[in-house]
């Protein structure tokens, strides 16, 4: 009787660890799928902060180096006739943002001076494909260039784009995209003056996994020479 007792126990026991097992795959599952956004906006996916804190901005080496050979040139220009006119940026790398929820910044936003929307010209960093067009949340009026290496560079907040400017248009390094605006931060497609007027950039690669991963382009474009025009 006793064995039987105990032999019933124990097949409760193992039912149960079942059950929790089980339930911790689909919690895995569930997380795995979350993260699943190919979009490379400025962490306009909620569900991809938590993976998006513990990045540390740094790539492995390999896609560094794509990342290197792949940019020719800054996004903003200097000016010629208008050389008062300046960019600047720091390393703003998952300093706090809190529209559309807290979440860390993953970019780089360069500032400009003087804060004219639709003053400065940007400038695509790299040869590519017009991958993503259009408005977002945060990211304003945004445009995503996919390179042959893969990577995904994201210029954000734009006041326009440049003439015929679609997916699927192929872009040269050096070629104007649009200018820099500070649209974003709203539902509401076409809000302005949320903020001062800058380009965010951003960049992106598929992991391992397959799951897009921001990297820090602090350091990429603290590399680059600006181009001298005259605008």
């Amino acid at each position: 009787m006793k064995k039987r007792m105990w032999l019933l126990l124990f097949l409760i026991v193992l039912a149960a660890l079942d059950v929790i097992g089980m339930d911790r795959l689909r919690l895995n599952a569930a997380a795995s799928a979350s993260t699943d956004d190919k979009d490379g906006t400025d962490s306009s996916a909620q569900n991809r902060q938590t993976e998006a804190a513990c990045n540390d901005g740094v790539p492995p080496e390999e896609v560094s180096a794509v990342i290197r050979e792949e940019l020719k040139f800054f996004p903003i220009p200097q000016s010629l006739s208008n050389p008062d006119y300046e960019a600047y940026f720091d390393d703003s790398w998952m300093s706090k943002r809190t529209f559309g929820g807290e979440r860390g910044h993953e970019g780089t936003d360069i500032m400009l001076d003087p804060d004219e929307r639709g003053l400065f010209p940007v400038l695509s960093m790299t040869d590519g494909v017009v991958e993503k067009k259009g408005w977002l949340p945060q990211g304003g009026y945004r445009l995503g260039i996919r390179s042959s290496g893969g990577i995904y560079y994201y210029y954000a907040h734009l006041y326009d784009y440049a003439q015929d400017m679609e997916p699927g248009t192929t872009v040269v390094a050096g070629q104007l995209l649009g200018f820099a605006g500070d649209s974003g931060y709203s539902n509401i497609e076409g809000t302005v003056g949320n903020f001062p007027v800058h380009l965010h950039v951003g960049i992106y690669y598929n992991d391992a996994r397959g799951a897009e991963t921001a990297v820090n382009p602090y350091p990429f474009l603290l590399s680059l020479e600006k181009v001298i025009i005259d605008y």
